[in-house]
């Protein structure tokens, strides 16, 4: 027996064999996540944490039915101990960022930049006509684009005028600015995002990319969508590295990126008011980055992270976030 016996118990039951090796991995900041037998991957959310995201990312990956490359899932559920949690195959490779940092070589990132740009397009050709968020594999549907960004961001609002010592002139122009820009959220063609598209979350051995990972936060809405995350990775890269990387990743790492997706995938860049949706979607992962750290600013971490979601709401509201 490991020293998990859960998780021995857990492969027993899908019939994956003894365990011989068990590797824990970095990188995850909601999930656990182990490498088993050189094999498999087993990722799992403590039942006090559970969401659902675990069930929901199964469900999509059978969605797209292998168009996108992804680790294949063999087994999920949910377990009384480890909550829930899916076994995947293990792909080899390197996630994205650190190659890119490590591999200069331009013919390489070319090709890196093509096949990631080929999975997104594959992602998207998921459509739909409705835009809304995924509870598990059932798509809770909203009326509009509009209407479905503007209530989270009010939602959001509301909740954080009620946290102690929070900035309510903040909140405010927060709720000025949304109510000002909000007409910009017309609706357009409905498909699949990713959300969560970044260097990290893509796994390249040699010059191809072998693996897209993390379906967890995926969503359905208009194409541009997608650029919220990209966009907010190119400005902030440090962000999404590994602690002993981090040091070395800087914005102009990564200057040729944004002009090389736009050559490549026209029509992500064609939605009227793209700068100005693009503030609206940061806005909304600010505001829900400031909800979740005013939970935990009593340490200085907490606090830290407090600041930085109000300095970069700040930049928002001052017309400094947005490609030109």
């Amino acid at each position: 027996m490991s020293r998990f016996p859960e998780v021995d118990r857990l492969f027993a039951r899908h019939g994956l064999g003894t365990i011989e090796s068990l590797q824990p991995l970095t990188g995850g900041r909601l999930n656990h996540a182990v490498r088993v037998n050189d094999a498999y991957v087993l990722r799992w959310r403590e039942p006090a944490r559970s969401t659902g995201s675990l069930k929901r990312e199964v469900a999509l990956l059978e969605r797209l039915g292998g168009r996108v490359p992804a680790p294949k899932v063999l087994a999920s559920g949910l377990n009384e101990m480890l909550g829930e949690y899916v076994i995947q195959t293990w792909i080899p490779g390197q996630n994205l960022l650190r190659a890119w940092l490590e591999n200069p070589e331009v013919t390489t990132r070319e090709w890196w930049l093509r096949e990631w740009i080929g999975a997104i397009r594959g992602i998207h050709e998921e459509r739909f006509e409705k835009p809304g968020s995924w509870a598990g594999a059932e798509l809770q549907e909203a009326p509009s684009w509009r209407a479905y960004v503007e209530r989270r961001i009010r939602k959001r609002l509301d909740l954080l005028m009620r946290v102690p010592g929070m900035d309510r002139q903040l909140i405010l122009a927060a709720e000025r600015y949304l109510k000002r820009l909000a007409p910009v959220l017309e609706d357009g063609p409905f498909c699949l995002i990713h959300r969560d598209l970044h260097f990290a979350n893509v796994l390249v051995e040699g010059p191809h990319l072998s693996a897209i990972l993390d379906f967890e936060l995926a969503e359905v809405g208009p194409p541009d969508y997608e650029l919220d995350t990209i966009y907010r990775f190119l400005r902030y890269p440090a962000a999404y590295a590994e602690p002993g990387i981090a040091a070395q990743v800087n914005p102009t790492r990564f200057a040729s990126v944004w002009v090389r997706l736009r050559r490549q995938y026209p029509e992500l860049f064609t939605v009227p008011h793209l700068r100005e949706r693009l503030c609206l979607y940061a806005l909304d992962h600010d505001l829900s980055c400031l909800l979740q750290a005013s939970g935990n600013r009593w340490d200085r971490a907490g606090e830290a992270a407090v600041d930085a979601a109000v300095r970069r709401i700040g930049e928002i509201l001052q017309g400094r976030y947005g490609p030109e």
